[in-house]
Protein backbone atom coordinates (compact mmCIF):
# COMPACT_ATOMS: atom_id res chain seq x y z
CA UNK A 1 0.00 0.00 0.00
CA UNK A 2 2.78 2.36 0.95
CA UNK A 3 4.90 1.49 -1.82
CA UNK A 4 1.77 2.32 -4.45
CA UNK A 5 1.29 5.83 -2.82
CA UNK A 6 4.93 6.77 -2.96
CA UNK A 7 5.02 5.56 -6.79
CA UNK A 8 1.90 7.56 -7.50
CA UNK A 9 3.41 10.44 -5.84
CA UNK A 10 6.72 10.22 -7.96
CA UNK A 11 4.94 10.37 -10.67
CA UNK A 12 2.87 13.14 -9.95
CA UNK A 13 6.02 15.30 -8.92
CA UNK A 14 7.77 13.96 -12.08
CA UNK A 15 4.33 15.19 -14.01
CA UNK A 16 4.90 18.42 -11.97
CA UNK A 17 8.09 19.14 -12.93
CA UNK A 18 7.76 18.25 -16.51
CA UNK A 19 4.78 20.73 -16.69
CA UNK A 20 6.47 23.63 -14.71
CA UNK A 21 9.54 23.16 -17.09
CA UNK A 22 7.24 23.42 -20.22
CA UNK A 23 5.72 26.48 -18.73
CA UNK A 24 8.47 28.30 -17.83
CA UNK A 25 10.19 27.94 -21.28
CA UNK A 26 6.46 29.12 -22.70
CA UNK A 27 7.04 32.26 -20.92
CA UNK A 28 10.81 32.82 -21.67
CA UNK A 29 9.79 32.44 -25.21
CA UNK A 30 7.42 34.79 -25.19
CA UNK A 31 8.99 37.58 -23.09
CA UNK A 32 12.56 37.24 -25.29
CA UNK A 33 9.90 37.37 -28.50
CA UNK A 34 8.23 40.64 -27.62
CA UNK A 35 10.99 42.45 -25.14
CA UNK A 36 11.88 44.31 -28.09
CA UNK A 37 8.80 46.00 -28.41
CA UNK A 38 8.00 49.44 -26.99
CA UNK A 39 4.97 51.30 -25.38
CA UNK A 40 2.50 50.26 -22.70
CA UNK A 41 0.16 49.18 -25.67
CA UNK A 42 2.91 46.36 -26.73
CA UNK A 43 3.60 45.36 -22.95
CA UNK A 44 -0.13 45.40 -21.57
CA UNK A 45 -0.91 42.39 -23.26
CA UNK A 46 2.06 39.92 -23.30
CA UNK A 47 3.26 40.77 -19.71
CA UNK A 48 0.47 39.14 -18.13
CA UNK A 49 0.30 36.30 -19.53
CA UNK A 50 4.14 36.19 -19.23
CA UNK A 51 3.31 36.34 -15.28
CA UNK A 52 0.78 33.30 -15.42
CA UNK A 53 3.02 31.23 -17.10
CA UNK A 54 5.59 32.02 -14.81
CA UNK A 55 3.05 31.72 -11.50
CA UNK A 56 1.93 28.32 -12.98
CA UNK A 57 5.22 27.23 -13.28
CA UNK A 58 6.86 28.41 -9.98
CA UNK A 59 3.87 26.18 -8.20
CA UNK A 60 4.07 23.14 -10.20
CA UNK A 61 7.79 23.37 -9.26
CA UNK A 62 7.05 23.86 -5.73
CA UNK A 63 4.62 21.02 -5.87
CA UNK A 64 7.63 18.93 -7.07
CA UNK A 65 9.96 20.06 -4.95
CA UNK A 66 8.03 20.21 -1.36
CA UNK A 67 5.41 18.33 -2.47
CA UNK A 68 5.84 15.37 0.16
CA UNK A 69 5.22 17.97 2.84
CA UNK A 70 1.45 18.42 4.23
CA UNK A 71 1.92 21.45 5.38
CA UNK A 72 3.56 22.36 1.85
CA UNK A 73 0.84 20.32 -0.54
CA UNK A 74 -1.61 22.72 2.01
CA UNK A 75 -0.26 26.09 1.04
CA UNK A 76 0.38 25.06 -2.43
CA UNK A 77 -3.84 23.80 -2.46
CA UNK A 78 -4.45 27.71 -0.79
CA UNK A 79 -2.35 29.53 -3.47
CA UNK A 80 -4.14 27.41 -6.89
CA UNK A 81 -7.21 27.88 -4.99
CA UNK A 82 -6.74 32.21 -4.18
CA UNK A 83 -5.25 31.71 -7.96
CA UNK A 84 -8.29 30.35 -9.36
CA UNK A 85 -11.04 32.73 -7.38
CA UNK A 86 -9.38 36.14 -7.75
CA UNK A 87 -8.65 34.72 -10.98
CA UNK A 88 -12.21 33.81 -12.54
CA UNK A 89 -13.67 36.80 -11.03
CA UNK A 90 -11.41 38.83 -12.85
CA UNK A 91 -11.90 37.31 -16.04
CA UNK A 92 -15.80 37.82 -15.51
CA UNK A 93 -15.27 41.30 -15.03
CA UNK A 94 -13.10 42.04 -17.81
CA UNK A 95 -14.60 39.79 -20.20
CA UNK A 96 -18.56 40.89 -19.39
CA UNK A 97 -17.84 44.21 -18.46
CA UNK A 98 -16.82 45.09 -21.84
CA UNK A 99 -19.71 43.87 -23.30
CA UNK A 100 -21.92 45.39 -20.69
CA UNK A 101 -20.64 49.14 -21.09
CA UNK A 102 -19.50 48.97 -24.98
CA UNK A 103 -22.27 46.45 -26.50
CA UNK A 104 -20.82 46.79 -29.73
CA UNK A 105 -17.00 46.05 -29.10
CA UNK A 106 -16.20 42.88 -30.60
CA UNK A 107 -12.91 43.06 -29.42
CA UNK A 108 -14.14 44.18 -25.70
CA UNK A 109 -13.75 40.46 -24.02
CA UNK A 110 -10.01 40.05 -24.82
CA UNK A 111 -9.82 42.37 -22.15
CA UNK A 112 -10.62 39.44 -19.56
CA UNK A 113 -8.82 36.92 -21.60
CA UNK A 114 -5.70 38.60 -22.49
CA UNK A 115 -5.49 40.86 -19.18
CA UNK A 116 -7.82 40.83 -16.01
CA UNK A 117 -7.65 37.38 -15.83
CA UNK A 118 -3.69 36.32 -15.89
CA UNK A 119 -3.16 39.14 -13.35
CA UNK A 120 -5.85 38.11 -11.30
CA UNK A 121 -4.64 34.89 -10.94
CA UNK A 122 -1.21 35.84 -10.24
CA UNK A 123 -2.56 38.30 -7.88
CA UNK A 124 -4.48 35.72 -6.56
CA UNK A 125 -1.79 32.97 -5.96
CA UNK A 126 0.88 35.87 -4.33
CA UNK A 127 -1.85 36.99 -1.86
CA UNK A 128 -3.00 33.57 -0.75
CA UNK A 129 0.87 32.57 -0.29
CA UNK A 130 0.99 36.39 1.48
CA UNK A 131 -2.53 36.11 3.81
CA UNK A 132 -0.25 32.65 4.63
CA UNK A 133 2.83 33.85 6.05
CA UNK A 134 1.33 36.37 7.69
CA UNK A 135 -0.79 33.97 9.99
CA UNK A 136 2.08 31.59 10.40
CA UNK A 137 3.72 35.06 12.29
CA UNK A 138 0.97 35.95 14.41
Amino acid sequence: MGDALSTSLVAHRVGSAAAGSALAYGALWLCLRNLGQTGIKAWIFWVPLTLLLVTISALCWWFTLRGHDPESRAAIHESWRGGWLVGGVSFAVGFIGPLVIWPGASLGPLLGILFTGPVGFVLGALGAVLLRGVRALR
